[in-house]
């Protein structure tokens, strides 16, 4: 459970001056967000220390009623991830309205604006009190984005402030060392049920900064810590073998394991249940993963339940140091960035020795495999490499998604099975 000083750190007070709260989805959400929106609402895209609605839930002990409002088709996935209540009664209160992709929301030494913005006219932020509230209200997540933008009529645009939101989905990676270290605040004894180690038999400790270790960690002797450059936090019942090497910011979830051999570097963030070897840098894993062996994996952002096979190696910078671009609906979108790696949807497979190339993007339940470098865009359910690709039926995915999550005691949800069929139909629908 996140404490309030943590959310805090990423949504400053001013902004919660309502104790009413909606998270909506926007049509970018449901257009640029690609993989990682295809079997989650933006909100529980992890960045940092957690998800945005990670942080709200801990707002509701303090007294907060948080109501969430996905897009239409994971009204039911969202319920599964996270229970809300929809039953308000309309009692003009005001209500704060947070877009879901939101990163974080800083203190401000100016006047809090009553809306905010971003490039694209998105609203982000919105504190609407009066008659309109009821009516907003009632409406579903993308619904709710269009009336806020006409119930406001404009609002102020402090994107100078940087990343207050994402954008596309390397926006997260790019953040996320960012995000770590707001979110682990000023040193401390405890954070997020996690308490500060102060030596480990044959642990080699390095730099000022704290690590966090959760009930059952161990870390074997030969493990070197970091924190010349941040903190790192562990979860309950992480292990961590022989000769690895950890540098903050970094932190691991529940159960994870870092097998031998592995070197971790800043700006990783890694979910529940994740199993790590390699070398990993500047990174995030939503959990579930399996990247169990040697290989590069640079500035990526994978869905849960990937499955990297040993060397699969990914490029996170072009030979000639330019900007990454990424393809987005069907055009190139130009990043920014100079490192973007792999950006990988859930339940994907690569075989043996798998190369990506710089800024490649992969669906959901694709598997890849065999020599060379495959494209820098495969879609959903694709099987194959650089020889081709090819759809293959739904039914392989399901089955496959089935014994992967039954692996770590979980069990695939008839909402999840509802999404995966319907994405399947517009892959098959492009096809023909």
């Amino acid at each position: 459970m996140f404490v309030l000083s943590v959310v805090h750190n990423l949504i400053a007070p001013q902004w919660l001056t309502a104790k009413r709260i909606v998270v909506f989805e926007d049509d970018a959400t449901a257009g640029q967000l690609f993989p990682l929106n295809v079997l989650r609402p933006s909100w529980e895209i992890r960045a940092g220390l957690g998800s945005l609605r990670e942080w709200l839930n801990t707002l509701r002990s303090a007294g907060y009623s948080v109501s969430l409002r996905p897009r239409v088709n994971l009204v039911g996935r969202a319920c599964e991830l996270s229970c809300f209540d929809d039953s308000w009664a309309d009692t003009g209160e005001p209500v704060i309205f947070l877009n879901g992709r939101l990163l974080h929301l800083p203190k401000m030494s100016d006047d809090l604006p009553k809306s905010v913005v971003d490039k694209e006219g998105h609203i982000l932020w919105a504190l609407v009190s009066g008659r309109g509230v009821s009516e907003l209200l009632s409406l579903p997540g993308t619904k709710l984005a269009e009336s806020l933008v006409k119930h406001v009529n404009g609002g102020t645009q402090i994107e100078a402030i940087g990343g207050l939101a994402a954008n596309y989905v390397w926006d997260y990676m790019s953040a996320n060392e960012r995000l770590l270290k707001l979110g682990f605040g000023d040193p401390s004894d405890e954070l997020l049920g996690s308490t500060k180690l102060h030596s480990v038999s044959g642990v080699q400790m390095i730099g000022a900064q704290p690590v966090y270790a959760g009930v059952d960690a161990h870390i074997f002797p030969t493990v070197v810590l970091d924190t010349s450059d941040g903190p790192i936090w562990f979860g309950r019942n992480v292990t961590i073998e022989p000769h690895c090497y950890l540098k903050g910011p970094l932190a691991l979830g529940d159960q994870g394991r870092v097998k031998a051999g592995a070197a971790l570097y800043g700006g990783s963030a890694f979910g529940p249940q994740c199993r790590l070897n390699g070398e990993i840098s500047s990174s995030i894993m939503q959990g579930y993963v399996n990247k169990q062996h040697a290989g590069f994996l640079g500035n990526s952002h994978l869905g849960e339940w990937v499955n990297l096979g040993a060397d699969t190696t990914v490029s996170n910078l072009r030979n000639d140091y330019g900007n990454v671009k990424v393809k987005v609906n069907q055009k190139l979108v130009d990043t920014g960035k100079q490192f973007v790696g792999l950006l990988c949807g859930d339940h994907t497979k690569t075989g043996i020795n798998t190369m990506f190339n710089t800024g490649t993007i992969v669906g959901v339940g694709a598997n890849v495999y065999g020599g060379g470098y495959p494209p820098r865009f495969i879609r959903s359910f694709s099987w194959g490499g650089n020889d081709g690709f090819h759809v293959e039926p739904l039914a392989r995915t399901i089955e496959s998604a089935k014994l992967a999550v039954s692996r770590r005691g979980r069990e695939l949800s008839q909402a999840e099975i509802e999404l995966l069929t319907e994405h399947y139909s517009t892959i098959v629908k492009q096809e023909n």
